[in-house]
């Protein structure tokens, strides 16, 4: 009976957009037909046609950039790179005309920052971003109609009446009350229906899940799980692994943002590389510190540009976020060999040189420890904080210190401060890595980008 529900569900859905002009079924055959042809010429072609038509509806349309490139041709290099600073202070500049009067739906983030940042999507983006979500998740194993448990901050922006919830099969769990009575009724309603379940979750909230499956072995999951997909937190080995051993499925991480939407995500196979979603986004990866091509399989800075978003397109947009790209040597095309996350949360050594924030996850050998935290507060100082259990030996800080100098420096000086807890974001994210450090720097340079447009000007 209830594998006939979801069938229905997922025939309503098609039928319902069949009826509004079937406008999310076109965009995702769309998608399909380039992320399974990335190196066709027609795929190519495609989006080299996307990104002209965005390109040219911006510089015909859009206040900002019609007053950058004024009587110039329609050419991607020519468009500075943007950020959320200069989005959030010059905002009614990258609305376009053709869209004010018309509805736009509002995304509102806070991100890791806490200064809202406001973007708008007219339906046509919506619509696309609602066609990325169902293939990427076909990808990952779930099923449109089939039972989602969806762990993220469930604030204003995107709770759903019990009525559309239930409509969709979709189990809401929040983030920010994730107390054991409540991952009990998780693994409860997991346990209890025979519906095909799939997990979509923050991160930190899977790690949460896990401990409590740890603590508590006589819960263990025995119905099986189609699908897992970690967002919203980078996922590490560790995790992976304790929820792979618990929910007896891969688990596979998917890079997104509110603003545009889903970017990448990981592939069900040994390599663990990220299938960018080249079908919506024209992508490039630039220098950490200049605005010129990284080198071949070194991190770089993350750009975006949205092919779908015509009320407020975002050209050249700097998502703050690091990355790897790589030829697949397996199904061809560029993919993400590594997402490192923001800029921001990266850290640098005591010589100035940018470390891989995923060394935090090697605290994972030492036991006890519940929750860590690690803040570089100046370039040569390093706090970490954690929150243990009694299991915790204190006599392995100089190890634990011994460990992480290998990779700040001999000369660091790393702290360890014992807390309660660590608060979550706004966001419900649990920030692991604090770069007070770079913070320093950036709000000394921030008017830097500002004072090169004015004089494009």
């Amino acid at each position: 009976m209830l594998k006939i529900l979801e069938q229905a569900r997922k025939a309503a859905f098609w039928s319902l957009d069949g009826l509004k002009g079937g406008n999310v079924r076109k965009h995702y055959r769309d998608v399909k037909w380039v992320q399974n042809n990335p190196t066709s010429h027609e795929a190519k072609e495609l989006c080299k046609e996307n990104l002209h038509k965005i390109l040219e509806h911006a510089i015909r349309t859009v206040p900002y950039y019609c007053d950058i490139l004024q009587d110039e041709s329609v050419s991607l290099e020519k468009i500075p790179i943007i950020n959320k600073h200069i989005v959030r202070n010059k905002f009614e500049q990258f609305r376009s005309y053709e869209y004010v009067d018309q509805h736009t739906h509002e995304v509102l983030t806070s991100g890791s920052t806490g200064k809202p940042f406001k973007i708008l999507h007219d339906k046509n983006k919506r619509a696309r971003n609602t066609a990325d979500t169902i293939f990427f998740a076909k990808r990952a194993g779930y099923d449109l109609g089939s039972r989602l448990f969806y762990l993220r901050l469930w604030d204003k922006q995107y709770k759903k009446n019990r009525f559309l919830s239930k409509l969709q099969n979709i189990a809401m769990y929040s983030v920010d009350d994730l107390t054991d009575e409540n991952i009990s009724k998780l693994v409860n309603e997991l346990e209890g229906n025979n519906s095909n379940n799939s997990l979509l979750i923050y991160t930190s909230a899977l790690d949460t899940v896990c401990q409590y499956l740890d603590k508590n072995p006589e819960r263990k999951i025995n119905r099986k799980v189609d699908s897992i997909i970690a967002i919203a937190e980078a996922l590490s080995s560790e995790v992976k692994k304790k929820a792979e051993k618990h929910f007896g499925t891969e688990v596979l991480s998917r890079y997104s943002n509110s603003e545009n939407g889903i970017l990448a995500q990981q592939r069900k196979d040994a390599a663990g590389n990220f299938e960018i979603n080249w079908a919506s986004y024209y992508i490039e990866i630039l220098d950490l510190t200049e605005d010129k091509p990284a080198k071949p399989g070194e991190p770089g800075r993350i750009i975006i540009t949205d092919l779908f978003n015509y009320s407020m397109p975002l050209i050249r947009y700097d998502t703050g976020d690091v990355g790897v790209i790589e030829e697949d040597s397996v199904h061809g095309g560029l993919v993400f060999s590594k997402v490192e996350g923001r800029k921001m949360d990266m850290f640098t050594n005591t010589k100035g040189e940018f470390v891989s924030s995923h060394i935090i996850h090697h605290i994972l050998q030492f036991k006890g420890i519940e929750q860590f935290q690690f803040v570089e507060e100046e370039n040569d100082v390093y706090i970490i904080k954690l929150k243990v259990s009694p299991e915790f030996d204190r006599n392995e800080e100089e190890v634990l210190r011994d460990k992480y100098m290998e990779y700040f420096g001999q000369d660091a000086i790393i702290k360890i401060k014992y807390v309660k807890d660590i608060p979550l974001l706004p966001s419900g994210k649990r920030k692991l890595v604090i770069n007070n450090a770079i913070q320093k720097q950036k709000q000394l340079s921030n008017k830097k980008p500002e004072q090169k447009i004015n004089l494009v000007h």
